[in-house]
């Protein structure tokens, strides 16, 4: 006897050009809920032979045959289209093909099994990928999905390979991949494939957590064994989210996240913190000198306990060179070069689920020696007579006001005659004392920058009018500039 032909498609594209070649006629699957495959019955086939090469369980030949509308389940013609779903196939029974993944993008220290990477090395099935301390790697699996390893990252790759299913009439061919990683310690940055037919969902394992994706970008993190807690935040898409050690689970939707405790059965699903608008993020970042403290000081999100920013040589951060947390919108930087830098950060809850990127292009550098203020002018005052002497109020509220603010104040614009310093008060004040009507003085300010740095102002001129404290008790812009 002729042995039977199988002609297989997984996609409505491949299975009409199937059905185009043989000139068969099949039904709609729109009603699927899961991957499929399509089977033409061919001249010689039986209902046994066939269960026992398609189904993982050949009982559930009924099942197949209702979901496929078959009005007499025991009898099949040549020519019709049975729609499989890929949870009744026996995969154990297909061609499986050992796939290896790429070695995309390294920055800094990267290994597998061991041994020093670099971009195009071999990721097979087993290998183990570890990055150091400001260090990066991503993996492109053999499936098309991309796994980043952030910083001080371990993760193994435990399975990843094809099952190869043919269609002989047409030479086509479709692969269904299965795909596991193992992640020890640190984060993955995940974009799954979601064009790939799968066997079974791409698999993250934690110590604590088992996380299922068939296609969506997410993060998996295993940062603290300490404690044991797993982190899963969807950017977009739908996950499965378990708990093997208490037998829980929860599908976590595009914008939402969970913390997974090993001594905790509720799984709880909270929405990701929004990212910050640009504008709460400072393009430029100052420092007294390379190495010194460098603080970006961004705008706090509301709901935020903390914050993880990220700097990368390259807008799709596949080369982050330095990351951090920090309990206070203040991120020490301190550790980064001087440099140009693509830079993101998102908040985190108090459960330490982190939320959407906002991205900035940053500047670290140092200060110049003249001190740097909003205004062009240094500083905006307003002056008001009293008994005492003149009322100078300086409006330090602005962000980048320095720190232990002195005036000098001098007769000649080369500040070097009467020479006098005073201090300002916390709210900003000080008093000039024996000041005529009519008098002209100079003034400058003097402090230490938010960076460091310490220097001075321009120079100002301070001029009363003649009815100085008779008619005229105060001036709105004390402070004149001099070109």
């Amino acid at each position: 006897m002729t042995k039977p032909i199988v002609a297989i498609s997984a996609q409505a594209s491949l299975l009409m050009l199937a059905v185009a070649l043989t000139g068969n006629v099949w039904a709609s699957i729109a009603q699927h809920k899961e991957p499929y495959i399509s089977y033409t019955v061919q001249t010689g086939d039986t209902l046994q032979g066939l269960s026992q090469k398609l189904l993982a369980n050949p009982r559930r030949w009924d099942e197949l045959a209702r979901l496929n509308g078959l009005k007499n389940p025991n009898l099949i013609l040549p020519g019709q289209v049975l729609d499989v779903p890929s949870s009744f196939i026996n995969f154990d029974k297909q061609p499986k093909l050992a796939n290896t993944g790429v070695l995309q993008s390294v920055n800094g220290s990267v290994t597998i099994n061991g041994v020093a990477a670099s971009v195009g090395a071999a990721v097979p099935e087993g290998a183990r990928v570890q990055t150091g301390a400001g260090s990066s790697a991503v993996v492109k699996l053999s499936d098309g999905s991309q796994v980043q390893l952030m910083p001080r990252s371990l993760a193994d790759v435990v399975k990843q390979h094809g099952y190869a299913l043919k269609d002989p009439a047409s030479s086509l061919s479709t692969t269904w991949f299965s795909g596991a990683i193992r992640l020890v310690e640190g984060m993955l940055d995940i974009a799954a494939n979601k064009s790939a037919q799968r066997k079974d969902p791409l698999n993250v394992v934690t110590p604590t957590s088992l996380i299922g994706v068939r296609g969506t970008q997410f993060r998996v993190a295993y940062e603290d064994p300490s404690s044991g807690t797993a982190r899963t935040e969807v950017l977009e898409g739908k996950v499965r989210a378990d708990n093997p050690a208490q037998a829980a689970g929860a599908d976590i939707g595009g914008g939402f996240g969970v913390a997974i405790k090993p001594n905790e059965r509720e799984i709880k699903v909270v929405a990701l913190l929004p990212a910050l608008p640009e504008s709460a993020l400072p393009a430029r970042v100052e420092r007294a000198r390379e190495g010194a403290t460098a603080a970006w000081a961004i705008s706090p999100l509301s709901g935020a306990a903390g914050y993880r920013a990220e700097l990368a040589q390259d807008p799709a951060f596949t080369q982050i060179v330095f990351d951090t947390k920090s309990q206070s919108p203040s991120i020490d930087l301190a550790a980064a070069p001087n440099g140009n830098y693509f830079a993101r950060v998102r908040g985190m809850d108090a459960s330490g689920i982190e939320g959407y990127n906002a991205v900035r292009r940053i500047d670290i550098a140092n200060a110049p020696v003249s001190l740097i203020w909003i205004r062009e002018i240094g500083i905006a005052a307003t002056a008001d007579f009293t008994p005492d002497g003149l009322l100078l109020r300086v409006n330090t509220s602005a962000l980048d006001t320095p720190k232990q603010l002195q005036i000098q104040i001098a007769q000649d614009q080369q500040m070097t005659q009467g020479l006098q310093s005073l201090s300002l008060d916390t709210a900003g004040t000080t008093v000039l004392r024996a000041l005529r009507p009519g008098d002209r003085r100079f003034v400058r300010f003097t402090g230490i920058t938010p960076q460091g740095a310490s220097g001075s102002s321009s120079v100002m001129l301070l001029e009363l009018p003649l009815n100085w404290g008779n008619s005229v008790f105060s001036m709105a812009s004390a402070l004149q500039t001099l070109r």
